[in-house]
């Protein structure tokens, strides 16, 4: 990581809030500590915006000739545009600044999370900074692709591509939208100073939304890795045959295609059971068209093994997606899983909430 944001990280005070040892159960002082440092980011990535709005326009408008421009000739349609080349490199220069800043409030957070849930104390701060900087800086990990798990199976790429780009574009498409509007409303009243501004709450929202996603994703990490090692750990020590290993790894890359994402918690959740399992990785792997009939004619512990995986898998990202909701109503239909959408959202809701998942995982070890 950056020398930068690795001072900055070890520089946030890890004091002690009274956290303990179960990483997966929080007490009510850790949720309320986590609840606080959510509204205070939150709180503060909107004042950015804010401010960073404030030093944007208001010297444009105050020193106009700060801001000069240029005519630029386009031939091809005889006409001329005008270039506010100045107050472009001045927007580049305060969002550089703002996404930097930004980003050390993304490691703020997450350092508070960590903080909360006792994944750092003051004596294994120093050892576990990549971690926690790898939330706070957003890197989507694709390591497990190392095991021939592909979340775009069946997917266009370019479908993909520009489905990602769009996304990319929702905060610029509707601070368009707005001035569109207030220009209606308006009509020719519409100053441009109200058009420029007309955009602040969206940018306020966006920036808000944006470090609640990673202080929420702190925790789902966060507690996601402990959860599994404490399921493998429970796990039966049992050689599978060869049958049961593919559909084991079938599994897995049956959860991927469902998040149609790459996670940490998938990762470290298909690494440690293929460790765990002894399972040789393949350098692709497909999932096949008939896995759930051979998951619901499978022996009955390895069955419940899959299923045990499969419940495990759609919540360890702390979300259900309308994908996982309606391959959730298949494996009913086919009588491979019980429970139902609401179960579903519950135990995911539990799980972020840091109660574990004892609840309902209980059922599904004792039948191994």
């Amino acid at each position: 990581m950056g020398n930068h944001f690795n001072l900055f990280y070890q520089k946030l005070r890890a004091r002690d809030i009274g956290a303990d040892d179960q990483l997966h159960l929080l007490n009510d002082r850790e949720i309320k500590h986590i609840r606080q440092s959510q509204r205070l980011v939150t709180a503060i990535a909107a004042l950015l915006s804010v401010i960073g709005f404030l030093i944007y326009y208001l010297p444009v408008y105050r020193f106009p000739h700060l801001f000069p421009s240029t005519k630029l000739a386009i031939p091809l349609i005889r006409a001329a545009i005008r270039l506010p080349w100045a107050e472009l490199l001045w927007c580049m220069l305060l969002t550089s600044i703002e996404l930097y800043l930004l980003t050390l409030l993304n490691i703020f957070g997450a350092h508070e999370i960590a903080i909360a849930t006792g994944f750092i104390t003051v004596a294994t701060k120093p050892e576990r900074a990549d971690a926690v900087l790898q939330i706070g800086l957003e890197k989507k990990t694709t390591e497990v692709n190392r095991y021939g798990i592909d979340p775009f199976q069946d997917l266009d790429r370019r479908l993909l591509f520009l489905f990602n780009g769009v996304l990319r574009l929702k905060g610029w498409f509707a601070n368009q939208v707005v001035r569109f509007l207030v220009r209606l409303l308006l009509g020719r009243y519409a100053v441009r100073a109200l058009l420029d501004f007309a955009g602040m709450p969206i940018y306020m929202a966006i920036n808000a939304y944006s470090v609640h996603v990673v202080m929420r994703e702190a925790r789902v990490i966060i507690m996601g890795q402990t959860l599994i090692n404490l399921l493998i750990a429970r796990l039966p020590r049992r050689e599978l045959s060869a049958a049961e290993k593919e559909l084991l790894y079938d599994t897995l890359q049956y959860i991927a295609i469902c998040k149609r994402d790459f996670h940490q918690n998938h990762y470290m959740l298909t690494k440690a059971l293929l460790e765990f399992f002894h399972i040789p990785s393949e350098k692709y792997h497909r999932l096949p068209d008939d896995y759930a009939e051979r998951l619901k004619q499978a022996p009955v512990a390895t069955a419940a093994l899959c299923q045990l995986i499969i419940m495990l898998g759609f919540m360890l990202d702390g979300r259900i997606s309308w994908r996982e909701r309606l391959r959730l109503r298949q494996m009913n239909r086919h009588g491979v899983l019980k429970e139902s959408h609401a179960d579903l959202k519950r135990y995911a809701r539990d799980f972020l909430n840091g109660a574990g998942v004892d609840l309902w995982s209980d059922a599904y070890l004792k039948l191994m």
